[in-house]
């Protein structure tokens, strides 16, 4: 039995569905291939401004109208922008599902982005970026990223700036929105108890009128990284760190032993090893954490902590010993063990989140036309071997690999 189904409508659109018994909600939503990446040196947060927009005004629909379409039953409308995807998605219960077909159809192809409305939100997304640059642990991953993806779309912020902002017109939206939001790159994934042949039935009445656009964008590869190491003075009472390196793409073979891997680092688990040398240990930090992102043409690993400044060449001094531990030292195979079976559980529990999943699906049958179910997933991690975690953290880990971004408090 398939643990997914497709159906394609005329246009190209794609149907994604997952059934789930247990659930009386429909989680669903339209992913789109496009997101910041895509944007062109005069449309610096133009992806995420859309995403806002989407709530403002069709032809059929004023904002108040979109914004209870779905609230009088209970359900949820909501929306995000990365650096590669946009995605629309509503949670109702499953007797209103065409409700949420046809609003999430509407504001996705058909807004009209009214300029009253764009001057407000305007303001809002200022007062966003704002308050990012007053969250350093917010702040510190955006300007890793434009350092390490210098001149290229990947680095960009996805909010923009208040200048490009401000340039914007109704017209640079419809523009963007044409170009990018075409039925060739862009799917509606469903998860709920719904029988397949009732979604596609539901689904056919509002995907179907979509006129067919089959236009692929190119994207800009990314190739040509410079290591930097850069530490600022900033109004902050702790010092923040964030260090990192190049990683695998998103189809290369290594990607399910480097989320292993990230996992063990730096995970949710308590027990991960950063946390148990910075904070158990030596109480350096509150939180210490790893991340892995993966695209199509690149990825990017990354550590962050804050301590206290007395702490920080202490701790980066731990964090460094700790890497090059685990690239010089073969793990068990029982070590190795316990670290598969948390993560495998950690996976098979994000399986209960409904939304994560209809969001998963999506974005997997656009990055690599498939999904794989659960069982092809946990069998993949059991079969890593601790030679596969030692050949990454030396390929990756090198000293000379690394980058850094430091934030000093300033002396008073």
């Amino acid at each position: 039995m398939l643990d997914y189904q497709i159906h394609t409508f005329a246009n190209g659109l794609r149907l994604i569905y997952k059934q789930n018994l247990g659930t009386r909600i429909a989680h669903c939503g339209f992913t789109v291939d496009a997101g910041s990446r895509d944007e062109r040196e005069d449309e610096l947060g133009l992806a995420h401004l859309i995403e806002h927009m989407l709530f403002k005004g069709t032809p059929k629909k004023r904002s108040t109208q979109i914004l209870n379409r779905l609230e009088v039953f209970g359900g949820e409308l909501n929306a995000f922008t990365s650096k590669d995807k946009t995605c629309i998605y509503a949670l109702i219960v499953d007797e209103h599902f065409g409700r949420a077909v046809e609003l999430l159809t509407d504001i996705t192809f058909n807004s009209t982005f009214p300029e009253k409305e764009l001057a407000k939100e305007k303001k809002v997304i200022a007062d966003e970026i704002d308050m990012y640059l007053d969250t350093p642990e917010e702040r510190i991953f955006d300007e890793f990223q434009e350092l390490y993806y210098r001149n290229h779309p990947l680095g960009t912020n996805i909010l923009g700036t208040k200048e490009s902002l401000a340039e914007f017109s109704s017209q640079n939206l419809v523009e963007f929105r044409d170009k990018n939001y075409t039925t060739s790159n862009t799917v509606f994934s469903f998860v709920g108890r719904l029988p397949f042949e009732k979604v596609v039935k539901i689904c056919a009445r509002y995907l179907d009128k979509i006129l067919a656009n089959n236009t692929n964008h190119a994207r800009l590869p990314f190739s040509n990284f410079e290591r930097f190491k850069l530490t600022k003075k900033m109004p902050f009472v702790q010092a923040h760190v964030l260090v990192g390196c190049k990683a695998y793409e998103f189809t290369h073979p290594n990607r399910p032993a480097m989320m292993l891997l990230t996992n063990m680092l730096g995970g949710p688990g308590l027990n991960s090893i950063f946390n148990l040398s910075l904070r158990e240990k030596y109480g350096f930090t509150y939180g210490v954490e790893t991340s892995y992102q993966s695209f199509a043409d690149t990825g990017l690993f990354n550590i962050y902590w804050s301590t206290d400044n007395q702490n920080l060449k202490k701790s980066i001094k731990i964090v460094l010993n700790d890497l090059i531990k685990i690239s010089k030292k073969t793990l068990t195979h029982s070590q190795l063990h316990r670290y598969k079976t948390q993560f495998k559980g950690q996976l098979i529990m994000a399986e209960e989140s409904k939304s994560g999943m209809m969001l998963m699906i999506a974005r997997s049958i656009l990055d690599l036309g498939k999904v794989d179910s659960l069982e092809e997933v946990l069998a993949t991690i059991e079969a890593i071997t601790p030679q596969d975690i030692q050949q990454i953290a030396k390929e990756l880990f090198e000293p000379d690999n690394l980058s850094w971004l430091i934030y000093e408090p300033k002396e008073e």
